[in-house]
């Protein structure tokens, strides 16, 4: 018997459930591609959330977070960056 791929991906009712398959192609709402996302913190602070699909590498202490990205990660929080501060660089 070969091991199917699982993720957890929001339920129909709430909280979390087991979804067949990657969850980068499945179907469920809130799953599918994910990319880098920059959210508003729901704590009310003047802050927000970094949410990486994936992560290579993570280290965290009381004063700091490591985060190890790949360069597709890196460019994908640049363009999130511009889009969550209106800004976007033109190319000289």
């Amino acid at each position: 018997m070969t091991e199917q791929e699982t993720h957890q991906g929001p339920g129909v009712y709430g909280g979390w459930e087991t979804h067949r398959g990657n969850r980068h192609t499945c179907g469920a709402p809130d799953c599918g591609p994910q990319g880098v996302r920059i959210v508003p913190n729901p704590d009310g602070e003047d802050s927000v959330l970094i949410h990486f699909p994936e992560v290579d590498y993570a280290d965290t202490s009381v004063w700091s977070v490591d985060v190890g990205i790949s360069t597709e990660a890196l460019k994908e929080l640049r363009d999130a960056i511009d889009k969550h501060l209106g800004t976007k660089e033109t190319a000289a």
